[in-house]
């Protein structure tokens, strides 16, 4: 038997075992479909502790709903004998829970308990609006802590709108300035006006504020409460702005500077200018918030007890007994997959890149600094080194104490350019930290190797061709159910393995070949 027919042999009995596995698991897996694909999944609790007064008590919560962007499952409410427990409908088609109680001077613990699935959404603002139907005349009026008709309100409405035209840039320009008013962590109410005079505010006073603008300027506007979900125990809840463009509510928060986009951990919870708690006034009270991050598959409606039971290999016992974190174990897992797209960009379409992994890793970065930014700054980092050892070369430095020097000055513009952007507020100087220094430096030793053996242009033209393998390499890893589906079906290992031994027997023409060698093969 020749080694052809050997490899033929071993592929095909890897391949085999694969699929074997991944079919046994597959029938469940189908049936638990999930389209709603959560982004986020969080245990809360809202646990009350009170002590009821001389007469009848009451604590009322304002509960979540569902809408296109969350989805909530009540779980267990726990109430001692004495509690009468309720929810009900209210205005603004908000959803209150209501614990309340004949027994006197007593004391009551409630807990209640829902698992929350965010996703992120974001919204594209067009440059002019549609005119608003009728029916949301009242959010436009005026109210006790939104002073939308106030002269001082007025006035600053049409200083900040005197210079734009358009109802994007109107809204992005009182979001501008609304958010450029420094934040503090002030607990009590703050309404419209005073967060103009005092020039500092929490949420609340943001919020009020940027709505009240909006009002005075013609765009119905409210205020929405939530909780930003964290995996701690807290007391603070949240509060964001909606604006109605083209009869869609569109989100804005002016503190965490989320214009048109509400992040995944936004647990949206009641809409309008209300308490999230209100309680019987005189009564002894405290309350807290405990949230627990999940670990979950986002395309599957199992719990975890029903993934780890799956048939043949699988690797969710592993993220949820906490052997490994499921941010390494996807880097894991991930690794081998974008390795074989890179072997096979060099080994059949032609590309020279600087490694099989770097790439990958490059990639991996990318995710965190955003695709252009990251982009940008890698391939200035590694230019700069180029530049940077050049004079070295002059005064007769050797390869390796040049390469240190290099590198250890990159590091320290990085940290100096870090700096900077915390500094002055320059967001896309500090994603320099995303990217782990390891990599620059693996990266930049290749692309100085390059410099020295080939010349410039050849390794800057290998630069380019890596970042082409990166771009690609960064769009497979940005699919995001892909590391879900390597943690059930790791057999996809195997899969890699038989394709990688089959890859490596391939002696055909390279893709790019055929354009070079085009005029001979004609």
């Amino acid at each position: 038997m020749n080694s052809k027919t050997n490899l033929r042999t071993v592929v095909l009995l890897i391949t085999v075992i694969a699929l074997t596995s991944i079919a046994f698991k597959l029938k469940p897996i189908i049936s638990s479909y999930d389209d709603f694909n959560p982004d986020k999944v969080y245990k809360v609790n809202y646990n009350y502790f009170f002590k009821s007064g001389n007469k009848n008590t009451y604590v009322k919560a304002f509960v979540p709903k569902n809408n296109s962007r969350q989805r909530i499952s009540v779980g267990s409410i726990y109430l001692d004998s004495t509690l009468h427990f309720s929810k009900k409908e209210e205005q603004h088609e908000n959803l209150r829970a209501v614990w309340s109680t004949d027994s006197k001077d007593s004391y009551h613990n409630v807990n209640y308990e829902f698992i929350f699935e965010g996703k992120d959404k974001s919204y594209i603002i067009p440059k002019n609006f549609l005119k608003t139907a009728g029916g949301y005349e009242l959010f436009l009026q005026p109210t006790a802590n939104i002073q939308s008709d106030h002269d001082m309100i007025t006035d600053l409405a049409k200083q900040l709108v005197q210079n734009v035209s358009t109802d994007k840039e109107i809204v992005s320009t009182v979001f501008e300035y609304v958010s450029s008013i420094p934040s503090a962590p002030i607990i009590t109410l703050t309404d419209a006006l005073t967060t103009i005079k005092q020039n500092r505010a929490s949420c609340n006073g943001k919020s009020r504020l940027f709505v009240a603008l909006l009002r005075n300027l013609g765009y119905p506007a409210r205020i929405k409460g939530g909780i930003i979900a964290e995996n701690t125990t807290k007391r603070t809840s949240h509060v964001w702005a909606e604006v109605l463009i083209n009869e869609n509510w569109i989100p804005f928060d002016t503190l965490n500077n989320h214009f048109a986009y509400l992040p995944s951990n936004y647990l949206e919870i009641y809409q309008g200018d209300e308490f999230l708690i209100t309680h019987t006034s005189g009564i002894q009270f405290d309350y807290t918030y405990q949230i627990e991050e999940m670990n979950h598959i986002a395309f599957l409606k199992m719990n975890s007890e029903e993934i780890s039971k799956l048939s043949g290999i699988s690797l969710w016992s592993m993220v949820e007994s906490g052997i490994i974190s499921k941010s390494s174990l996807h880097l894991l897992l991930l690794l081998p997959l974008g390795g074989l797209l890179v072997a096979f960009l060099r080994n059949v379409v032609g590309i020279k890149t600087f490694g099989i992994f770097l790439p990958v890793l490059i990639a991996f970065s990318l995710l965190h600094t955003g695709f252009f930014t990251g982009i940008i700054l890698f391939v200035g980092l590694i230019l700069l080194v180029g530049l940077i050892s050049y004079p070295f070369d002059s005064i007769g430095l050797l390869y390796t104490p040049k390469l240190v020097v290099s590198l250890t000055i990159m590091v320290g513009l990085m940290i100096i350019a870090t700096n900077i952007g915390l500094t002055f507020d320059i967001s896309w100087l500090t994603t320099l930290t995303f990217f782990p220094t390891i990599i620059l430096t693996i990266a930049a030793e290749r692309f100085s190797r390059a410099t020295v053996e080939d010349g410039y242009k050849i390794a800057i033209d290998k630069l380019f061709q890596t970042i082409l393998a990166t771009t690609l390499c960064y769009g497979l890893l940005s699919w995001k159910v892909l590391p879900s589906i390597l943690i059930i079906f790791p057999e996809i290992i195997l899969l890699i393995i038989a394709s990688a031994m089959l890859l490596g027997r391939y002696i055909g023409i390279r893709w790019t070949e055929l354009y070079r060698f085009k005029p001979v093969l004609q």
